[in-house]
């Protein structure tokens, strides 16, 4: 089933338009759509359930509703999940947290990234590798960093479309290409 892409953004902007325009308020919406979109991605009987015609809107107003509470989530964001399952357009939640997430790090100037090294790296060269790609790419970045021994030493920056890949992995990886060339 093919997802209606302007469906989506008109939704996303809309609950973007509800909102207050406070960072913590919209990261708490971003996590909740996150944990819809994972939700509808990865459990069939959720999906099955919101998408069934033969189940009335009521029953499906009334689980969402539960969920949503149970979960904590913002009043606005089980409005639109309900919305979007009145509407019939209930596949559009499989991107609905990249949606809202990619809509506010525009509204935002930001740009969320990782930094991936071997092992963990202090706070302050984090700050550091911050400073230069905020100053390069001209935006706000959020990174994240994450510890994978597979690339065996050196440091993977990934900031929206920008990458610094300068791991041993990779080096090995290009050194392999360039001997099997002979």
């Amino acid at each position: 089933m093919r997802v209606d892409k302007k469906f989506l953004k008109r939704v996303v902007k809309v609950l973007i338009n509800k909102l207050p325009k406070e960072e913590e308020v919209l990261i708490k919406v971003s996590d909740d759509l996150n944990l819809i979109q994972t939700l509808f991605r990865k459990n069939k009987e959720f999906r099955n359930f919101l998408m069934n015609p033969s189940i009335s809107f009521e029953d499906k107003e009334k689980i969402i509703t539960e969920i949503g509470k149970k979960a904590g989530f913002n009043e606005l964001v089980i409005e639109a999940i309900k919305f979007v399952v009145k509407s019939n357009k209930a596949n559009v939640l499989k991107y609905i947290g990249d949606e809202f997430s990619f809509e506010i790090e525009k509204f935002f100037a930001t740009v969320k990234g990782e930094i991936i090294t071997v092992f963990p790296i202090e706070e302050s060269l984090v700050n550091e590798i911050k400073e230069k790609i905020e100053k390069k790419l001209e935006k706000k970045v959020e990174f994240e960093t994450k510890q994978d021994p597979s690339i065996i030493g050196g440091i993977i920056i990934k900031a929206g479309s920008y990458i610094l890949d300068s791991s041993i992995k990779t080096y090995l990886q290009k050194l392999e290409q360039k001997l099997a060339g002979f």
